[in-house]
């Protein structure tokens, strides 16, 4: 059964993504929990209406968003975490922001049998220069 209900919200997770991408505002709104924050890269947490907006109005762009690797996923009764890393591109308020890899840990909740994501942490992967011997 673990294993099913992780499927069923990466699924969703997958899902979800397009609908960033697309600006589908039927699927934002049927996988996006009333109370869903997005925190960003920047520590800048925005709520379900906020996002919607920022999509619907082009003040967000995504050009990439995509999964790079595996889904990890922790299951419990009503609630799934799920963390993978992904490429990401877009642009905020006109300005660019280049590709790059990201962490990103979502949580979703059972809602009458349906799991919508609540909450959302991306958080971007820099390379650091190596350290001096």
């Amino acid at each position: 059964m673990t294993d099913n209900v992780a499927s069923q919200v990466i699924k969703a997770e997958q899902e979800r993504i397009q609908c960033l991408l697309d600006v589908d505002r039927g699927t934002f709104d049927r996988l996006h929990a009333a109370e869903y924050r997005l925190c960003n890269p920047t520590g800048t947490v925005w709520t379900k209406a906020e996002y919607l907006d920022l999509l619907t109005t082009g003040r967000v762009v995504y050009r990439e968003l995509g999964l790079t690797g595996d889904v990890e996923a922790i299951v419990g009764t009503d609630v799934v975490v799920l963390r993978y890393r992904c490429v990401i591109e877009l642009t905020v308020d006109g300005a660019d922001i280049p590709r790059h890899d990201a962490w990103h840990t979502d949580v979703y909740t059972d809602t009458d049998g349906t799991w919508r994501c609540v909450w959302s942490q991306a958080t971007g992967i820099m390379d650091l220069p190596s350290a001096a011997p």
